[in-house]
């Protein structure tokens, strides 16, 4: 492992949040204090996470906590479940990164206005415009919210 790859050992737990629950993998303290995560607590990685190729950030928990939110195809593709231990391998990823799925990325390439508008706004919001397509899995729904997202970016103009 090189010295720009982290890795650590946990156990798959339950992150109650309100009356929303997650399932997560803590970070220990020496990672914690080894990526700074008090300075940059949404700190956005990719590796491995039970051998599954794994993107994601940090969440805070409070109390110098922080966490990697496992999805449920996450779980079952990785076969893991709550009480289970894992490894996860990873490095800090570029922070304004942003996977911009196809089908957005060629409406955006076709106006110049609305990528104007695409380009000034924050990685993060960027990001959450993406996965809003990226997340559909028909392709009747991702074209209309590709038409969603193009009319959010033109009231922003």
């Amino acid at each position: 492992m090189s010295e720009s790859e982290f890795q650590f050992d946990a156990t798959v737990s339950a992150h109650d949040f309100g009356r929303m629950a997650y399932t997560v993998l803590y970070a220990p303290p020496a990672v914690v204090s080894a990526l700074s995560l008090s300075e940059n607590p949404r700190l956005r990685i990719t590796g491995y996470v039970a051998d599954q190729p794994y993107k994601g950030a940090f969440q805070p928990a409070g109390d110098d906590k922080y966490y990697l939110i496992l999805s449920k195809n996450f779980l079952k593709t990785a076969q893991l479940e709550v009480g289970d231990s894992t490894t996860a391998r990873f490095i800090v990823a570029d922070q304004d990164a942003v996977d911009v799925p196809p089908e957005l990325d060629a409406a955006l390439h076709s106006n110049s206005a609305v990528a104007a508008v695409w380009n000034s706004l924050t990685p993060g919001k960027r990001r959450g415009l993406a996965h809003r397509v990226s997340s559909a899995k028909r392709e009747e729904t991702r074209a209309a919210r590709v038409e969603e997202v193009l009319e959010e970016l033109e009231e922003f103009k």
